[in-house]
């Protein structure tokens, strides 16, 4: 086995274990993913230390909870068992509104593979500076903020770990919402909600509308957009872009039930109103790092016989970095459709040379595009975010430096927003009263956010951007679009 194979398979290996999840949530279930089955934690959740570069009141309905019980979510063929609609007790006088903050820490998982990772600064001490803040200007609607952090390391990955850590949120904090990060495994997702913990999920993790249906009302995207409109919005920005003019086309996606539904009833539909087709569709079965590399290999013979020279991506889990890899030791160089679910600045560090032409859209400008394309403070949101870290003593060199802060402080100030529209500081009210936000809500970290009543994914708005060979980084191309649906 030769050095550029080793190297490969390590590679898919830990991408494995860190972007694992069928997309989406529509893929197989296995007896391990199922929520309630996670091994028991034994002993309290120790005090975590802070992360270097991550990427006793409880809430009020804390005695309804512990969930468990078989799922439909990840599959899409059923109904949920657990009864995620019956009414919380009323609040008198209102108590803390619990809620917790994974920290997810990709440091050594970095380490190991020799990634080099935008420092993210002390993350613990930007949420508590950002939950004190709001704490002393009002508080949600009147209950203050009882913040609980829990560090998540990226390297231990896996269908249990994230049961322990859903068992340690909603059974141990008894939070009233949980803010997700970096959380890829199919049993997170079900096992918060059968909890009826609400969540604030800012993980680039695609789910489509029948995904957030299914675990209604408790999953929420408040700074990204459905899935579906995400492909909806790329496949306008590349035909609008002229990239598609003479193009062979090839789509590559994981295969998931999700991208498929996709595939048909969007992606087709839209290029198909541009005149255009798709000659070549390949998918991807990511159930090990074999299988991986099989399929890929497959695709890139598949792609070369049709001649396609345009590769559109679905599913993210960083397939397109996969494809980038084995497509390497192949001579392969087609230019990729991109979105910020294809980590396109891992793939600027790593394979540069194989983006030459390509084009997409940025919904997150902190991971996707260099400063000076959307200098920071962008807006006064932005501005009020530095503000108060910087009042803590945390400042940041750029916004790849912050972008992880900014994230946070954009849920807890969309948690103060709903507070004020509240009906009452019960945490359904809260909840409840996200889809009243419209479009009221400037974001830190996000072009453009918009939550309306049925919606539970509020990224509305996103800028075109294509790989610039002489800075070797991907630059803006437009301003604000916002998202056909």
């Amino acid at each position: 086995m030769n050095i550029r194979h080793i190297r490969r398979t390590c590679f898919v290996a830990a991408l494995i274990l860190i972007a694992a999840a069928c997309s989406g949530g529509n893929g197989p279930a296995t007896s391990e993913s199922t929520p309630g089955e996670a091994a028991p934690r034994t002993e309290a959740t120790p005090e975590p230390e802070a992360p270097e570069g991550g990427d006793e009141m409880g809430g009020e309905h804390a005695d309804e909870r512990g969930g468990g019980g078989e799922h439909a979510y990840g599959r899409g063929d059923g109904e949920t068992t657990a009864d995620r609609s019956a009414p919380e007790p009323a609040l008198d006088p209102p108590g803390p509104l619990v809620v917790s903050f994974i920290i997810t820490d990709v440091s050594m998982i970095s380490a190991a593979l020799g990634w080099e990772v935008p420092d993210q600064g002390d993350l613990e001490a930007a949420i508590e500076a950002l939950t004190t803040h709001v704490n002393d200007h009002g508080s949600v609607a009147g209950r203050s903020i009882d913040a609980r952090i829990h560090v998540f390391n990226a390297i231990t990955d896996d269908p249990i770990t994230e049961g322990e850590l859903c068992t340690a949120i909603t059974q141990d904090d008894r939070a009233d919402f949980v803010v997700l990060t970096g959380q890829f495994q199919e049993n997170a997702r079900p096992c918060y909600a059968d909890a009826r913990t609400t969540m604030l999920d800012v993980t680039l993790f695609p789910v489509d509308r029948a995904g957030y249906e299914e675990l209604a009302p408790h999953l929420w995207s408040p700074l990204f957009p459905s899935y579906e409109t995400l492909i909806g919005g790329l496949a306008e920005a590349v035909a609008a872009e002229g990239w598609l003019s003479g193009a062979t086309i090839g789509v590559l996606g994981v295969d998931t039930k999700m991208n498929r539904r996709i595939y048909e009833t969007v992606l087709v539909e839209r290029l198909a109103a541009h005149g255009e087709q798709v000659e070549s569709v390949n998918w991807v079965d990511q159930s090990t790092s074999t299988a991986i590399e099989n399929s890929l290999s497959q695709a890139i013979l598949n792609f070369k016989a049709a001649g396609v020279d345009k590769v559109i991506v679905l599913g993210g889990s960083r397939m397109a970095s996969y494809m980038m890899d084995i497509a390497s030791t192949q001579n392969y160089t087609p230019a990729y459709a991109l979105s910020s679910y294809d980590s396109p600045e891992f793939n600027i560090r790593n394979y540069p040379e194989l983006l030459v032409g390509s084009l997409g859209i940025s919904v997150l400008p902190g991971w996707d595009i260099a400063e000076d394309q959307y200098p920071s403070p962008a807006n006064e949101a932005e501005a009020t975010c530095l503000e108060i870290l910087g009042d803590a003593g945390l400042t940041y060199e750029s916004r790849a430096n912050s972008r992880t802060a900014l994230l946070y402080c954009d849920v807890v100030r969309l948690l103060e927003h709903a507070g004020k529209l509240a009906a009452t500081p019960r945490a359904e009210d809260i909840r409840s009263a996200l889809h009243s936000v419209g479009s009221g809500f400037t974001s830190a970290s996000v072009y453009l956010v918009e939550l309306a009543e049925g919606s539970y994914a509020g990224g509305a708005g996103y800028r075109v951007f294509s790989f610039d060979e002489t800075c070797s980084c991907m630059v803006a191309g437009s301003e604000t679009i916002r998202f056909p649906d």
